[in-house]
């Protein structure tokens, strides 16, 4: 796809902020959507069908600022630990690769630039195993398993691969500027695979791979360079492309899932009407929990006031924004655009970056975001209130209650959230929900005129209290809802005070013990 095509693209979509769906005829009622047994989420409208005084609130994860892994070996003397790096939770264990730099001299490629190893147990404390794999200063005796040039890494399990290639991860190399996919059995021993190219605009970024299954296709998320028009600098978007070979690497259906916009632009005034925000990359994943939803964490990078040094424009950090899609193409920023994950405070080793590294990792019912923080901005200038005036890095976790992205909530007054019409399977309903002290929420099941079903009524509802990611919800005489499988129904919840995340109709085999039970 050509600029000019992009940049029309871009206006024409409002840059994926715009939902557009076909209206349906008078005369016709609209489909029941069938939710199954999955998990139906909150992130958006797609389940509210009305609403009054409900809000949809997003939600940042916890940080504790406690750095758990850093350049902290004999190898790793004058070492950084920068953004490209990766997670994955495989074997019993939370293992991550991590980008490693050293600076060799003043030219932009006199540095020694690699991909080393650290895993954990329990998430929290991680080893550092020499693997005598690649020399480093005329040792083996290291964690390094890419060596120098590859600018970092974004692993993943191919589970359509052979064993041979079951792990996968692409990068930049320096300085050709190739981009390389390597491949390992078993993601410490790596082999070049493939050098894909994904056409004109772009790649030095972590670029993102999975197989998406509603189009069969692997998808590939990385940069694209766009200009508004000839009076305004170039910019960095997000864009997707699509293959079903990637040892051929030929990449289609290009499109931009993530630019600055009018809105964007309007927060700050610029030199030379350069974007005062753009988006160095972004962390792109199916949300496994919910089939169907896909979660973008993107880096925005601010760059829009001037420096008393005059050197490129302040503050050139990066914090995270995050924005949901039901398609992977069309995505929606949330929390009004506001930082999912902001800068740390002044001083700290996340005070420039904060980067959101792929992905998070279920851990019992949360959701642990690693990320990676630097205090150096994307000038080289580190932040004048750390300790010494040295520079910081490493990655540390943020932590997030399991579904916890975004909640519909209601105040202390009340309020009402209906949804669609559904059809389900199951025979009970649990909800992820946060209604504690004087906080409840009644489910009332209605059936397609949106009339109260009996047995299934407000009246007839247990007003449910608690903070739990799978209460159970009753009735008067029961939370028996197989009677209704199948049939079309609406779910309104009655809310006071509370926050509600999501809500699953389950099958006998899962059933909860009583009323406040929580596995």
């Amino acid at each position: 796809m050509t600029t000019n095509k992009i940049t029309l693209l871009l206006v024409l979509t409002g840059l994926a902020e715009i939902s557009v769906s076909a209206a349906a005829p008078a005369n016709v009622a609209p489909r029941a959507i069938d939710v199954g047994s999955r998990k139906q989420l909150f992130v958006d409208r797609h389940l509210v069908e009305s609403s009054r005084d409900v809000t949809l609130s997003m939600h940042s994860p916890r940080r504790d600022g406690r750095v758990l892994i850093t350049a902290d070996q004999p190898w790793e003397k004058d070492c950084h630990v920068l953004v490209y790096s990766s997670v994955v939770k495989d074997r019993g264990k939370i293992r991550v690769w991590y980008d490693l730099f050293k600076r060799t001299g003043p030219g932009p490629y006199d540095h020694l630039r690699m991909v080393a190893y650290a895993e954990s147990a329990d998430g929290v404390h991680f080893v550092k195993p020499k693997l005598g794999l690649h020399a480093l200063a005329g040792s083996k005796q290291n964690n390094i398993v890419l060596p120098d040039k590859i600018g970092g890494c974004a692993v993943w399990i191919d589970s359509r691969a052979p064993a041979e290639h079951r792990y996968k991860t692409q990068a930049k190399v320096y300085p050709t500027g190739e981009f390389h996919m390597h491949s390992s059995p078993d993601g410490l021993k790596w082999t070049l695979f493939s050098k894909p190219h994904p056409g004109p605009g772009g790649h030095d970024t972590q670029s993102i791979v999975f197989w998406d299954p509603a189009v069969k296709r692997y998808a590939l998320f990385t940069r694209f360079w766009a200009h508004h028009s000839d009076k305004i600098r170039r910019y960095r978007t997000v864009r997707r492309l699509e293959t079903s070979d990637l040892k051929a690497g030929k990449w289609q259906k290009e499109s931009i899932v993530m630019a600055p916009d009018a809105r964007d632009r309007a927060t700050h005034k610029t030199p030379g009407r350069q974007p005062p925000v753009d988006f160095y990359g972004a962390c792109v994943f199916p949300y496994q929990e919910v089939p169907g939803v896909t979660i973008m964490l993107s880096q925005a990078h601010w760059h829009w006031k001037k420096r008393s040094s005059g050197k490129g424009l302040g503050p050139a950090n990066f914090d995270v924004q995050l924005a949901i899609s039901r398609d992977g193409r069309q995505f929606r920023r949330m929390g009004d655009r506001r930082p999912f994950m902001a800068n740390g405070r002044d001083g700290a080793f996340d005070s420039r970056y904060v980067w959101a590294l792929p992905n998070p990792i279920r851990m019992g019912d949360e959701l642990w975001i690693y990320y990676a923080g630097n205090n150096r901005d994307h000038d080289g200038q580190i932040d004048p209130a750390s300790p010494g005036g040295k520079q910081q890095s490493g990655i540390a976790r943020a932590v997030l209650r399991l579904d916890g992205f975004v909640s519909a909530d209601a105040g202390p007054d009340g309020g009402v959230l209906t949804t669609p019409t559904v059809t389900f399977r199951g025979d009970r309903l649990e909800l992820n929900v946060e209604a504690s002290g004087g906080g409840s929420v009644e489910v009332e099941l209605l059936d397609d005129d949106g009339l109260p079903i009996p047995g299934y009524s407000r009246a007839e509802a247990r007003p449910l209290n608690g903070n739990s990611v799978r209460m159970p919800v009753f009735w008067s005489k029961s939370g028996d809802v197989s009677q209704l499988a199948g049939t079309p129904v609406r779910l309104r919840f009655h809310m006071r005070d509370c926050r509600l995340y999501a809500f699953q109709f389950k099958p006998k085999s899962t059933r909860s013990n009583s009323p406040g039970s929580t596995p």
